[in-house]
């Protein structure tokens, strides 16, 4: 008697593999929200900050715009969906936020959220979308819930530091500036979209806001990027596995250049319209924020520098693994280039422009390296994955799970 002929799998052997590890590493598919860190949103920064600079490339390109507005609506989608998985995950697991009031450098990464949102609304300008009233009303309103939520994470989180947390300099980490950056951010913001306005009063409103937020962002950001020098000093540089964190003072240090330089030509256009009678306040203030630009210039120069040594240093001893910390290398290095394309664009100098297409270029090809691995790190599930050496907290009996579970802050440095 003949035997039947097995069937043939007509599925390709690659496309087997490749389905064969879709989320091995997960035990659940609940892991992604229980796992979940605000340390995500840096994704989204660093999408939003480059579909910010490939809008101000200095040459008319259809294919430029339509490549530049689809990372923007890409950016929208990512903020959308870890907002989501972030309200989910706080509903489903109460407990957490028991265990971020006994540890509060886990906080540090919401400062994250304003600072995403402020790109969506900096883009929204970059692209034209805010030229309709509607659209730029809606703006303006992200900006306020976004300085809002600045405001009161930095206070909040300094407090909850300062308060539970410093027990030593070698406490103090790049990170330490996530909780204060998103001032800096929120008042460029404010800069980009308070020309818009159609309305004078709102938009005095908004420019002396951004400022008063660049006043509290500014010195604030000093005294850390002090303390982490000294850290830095005394007991030496991050471990391999968070040196890429490095860069991230790059990016408030940056920032304020940024919004000085925003600021002050906004107020040289809003300020002698708005006041009269103080008509060349608006100059001086563009002036000055063109001196407090090639200042933050020329500190976001070294701090690079600096950055990539400290990273060679330690690649010397160990390889750095990849995690969702990479992304810290996306952001400071979009605000640099935007500080230097401003720079360009005010005193017209060649140079510039061409510091600012090369920044561009690298910033690009760091965007599609960790945009690369973070999806097929997510395709696998490993970028979800902690590791077991760090503390335990309970989940409440109301969590989906009531097995103990593991909070790595070393894998969302």
């Amino acid at each position: 008697m003949e035997q039947s002929a097995k069937p043939v799998d007509p599925t390709p052997g690659i496309f087997k593999r490749i389905s064969s590890t879709f989320w091995r590493d997960l035990d659940k598919p609940q892991d992604i929200v229980q796992w979940f860190m605000p340390s995500w949103f840096t994704v989204s920064m660093g999408s939003g900050i480059l579909a910010n600079c490939i809008g101000r490339i200095p040459y008319e390109s259809y294919a430029l715009w339509i490549f530049g507005a689809v990372i923007f609506f890409l950016n929208i989608g990512l903020f959308s969906l870890f907002l989501s998985l972030q309200i989910w995950q706080l509903v489903a697991y109460p407990g957490i936020i028991q265990y971020m009031r006994s540890h509060p450098r886990r906080l540090l990464h919401y400062g994250a959220i304003p600072m995403s949102l402020a790109t969506i609304v900096s883009g929204n300008t970059s692209y034209g979308f805010g030229n309709t009233t509607a659209l730029c009303l809606f703006g303006w309103t992200l900006w306020w819930i976004s300085s809002i939520l600045a405001a009161a994470a930095s206070m909040l989180l300094i407090c909850l530091i300062i308060s539970r947390e410093i027990s030593s300099a070698e406490s103090v980490t790049g990170a330490w500036l996530l909780l204060v950056a998103p001032l800096a951010v929120c008042a460029a913001a404010g800069a980009s979209i308070a020309e818009l306005l159609p309305n004078n009063s709102q938009a005095l409103l908004t420019l002396l806001t951004s400022y008063c937020l660049l006043g509290a962002g500014a010195p604030l950001t000093g005294c850390i990027v002090v303390l982490y020098i000294y850290r830095i000093t005394v007991h030496k540089l991050p471990p391999h596995d968070a040196i890429i964190t490095a860069f991230i003072p790059l990016g408030p240090i940056g920032q304020i250049g940024v919004a000085a330089l925003s600021l002050g030509d906004s107020a040289n256009v809003i300020i002698p319209e708005t006041m009269p009678l103080m008509d060349g306040l608006g100059t001086a203030m563009l002036y000055l924020g063109i001196i407090l630009a090639l200042l933050s210039w020329g500190f976001s120069v070294f701090w690079t520098v600096h950055a990539i040594l400290s990273v060679i240093y330690q690649r010397r001893s160990a390889a750095i693994p990849f995690n969702i910390s990479w992304w810290a290398l996306t952001f400071p290095m979009g605000v640099f280039a935007i500080l230097t394309c401003m720079l360009a664009d005010t005193m017209d100098l060649w140079y510039f422009r061409v510091q600012f297409m090369v920044l561009v270029a690298i910033l690009l090809a760091l965007w599609l390296f960790n945009m690369a691995r973070t999806i097929a790190g997510v395709w696998t599930g490993a970028m979800f994955g902690i590791r077991p050496t760090t503390p335990k907290f309970n989940m409440p009996e109301s969590s989906i799970s009531n097995n103990s579970t593991v909070y790595s802050s070393d894998c969302h440095v």
